[in-house]
């Protein structure tokens, strides 16, 4: 598995293009506003996109899953719990000045645990509200991909709407926690990190 990093927008999110080596075969976590890179990689490399996943629902996680629809034909994966954001996208996008990314159709709606397939990779899922409702940790091999509950020694925020600071707190601990403290955690913002160097020196956490 290859996991290529693209920062970008005028959010900093980062946007994760994970790529099974083996088959040729991709999908993508949290489209920014800036997907073109990753759809040039794409094409050059001949890769087969399969879906698109988005660990939660706020503008700047799910901005590019429309255009990604329209280019590729590809099902969007979200949990439902924050559909309400995507239909509230236009409001959304005029509110932060950036152009309206359009509403895509939700296909599947992601559990909040189990496994699901996706470009023949196993994906264990992780149900990480408190940044949002529907926020959902993709655990893969030795890595993770937290959305906006876990960063680089901080957390996401919880003062947004459906937020909650201790329902936050107790996801990090309980589920993200749990993991091999070797995991690699990919957030929606900033550098990468650890579990176990999370677990020791995130300020969050005593």
């Amino acid at each position: 598995m290859q996991i290529i990093t693209h920062e970008n927008g005028p959010f900093l999110v980062n946007t994760y293009l994970v790529l099974n080596e083996t088959s040729g075969k991709a999908f993508i976590i949290d489209p920014g506003t800036d997907i073109e890179p990753l759809c040039k990689k794409i094409e050059k490399e001949k890769i087969l996109l399969e879906a698109t996943v988005c660990t939660h629902g706020h503008l700047d996680h799910v901005f590019g899953v429309s255009a990604l629809q329209k280019k590729y034909n590809i099902p969007f994966y979200m949990n439902k719990m924050d559909l309400h954001f995507i239909d509230s996208l236009p409001f959304q996008a005029g509110i932060f000045g950036v152009s309206d990314p359009g509403i895509p159709t939700l296909d599947f709606d992601l559990p909040t645990s189990g496994m699901i397939s996706l470009a023949d990779i196993q994906i264990n899922l992780l149900y990480t509200p408190g940044h949002s409702k529907g926020s959902v940790s993709i655990y893969i091999e030795e890595s993770v991909f937290s959305g906006d509950a876990l960063f680089n020694f901080s957390i996401g925020r919880t003062d947004l709407p459906d937020g909650n600071y201790n329902e936050l707190i107790t996801s990090v601990k309980e589920k993200l926690f749990s993991l091999p403290e070797e995991t690699k955690v990919f957030p929606g913002h900033g550098p990468s990190t650890t579990i176990g160097r999370e677990r020791e020196y995130n300020p969050f956490f005593d």
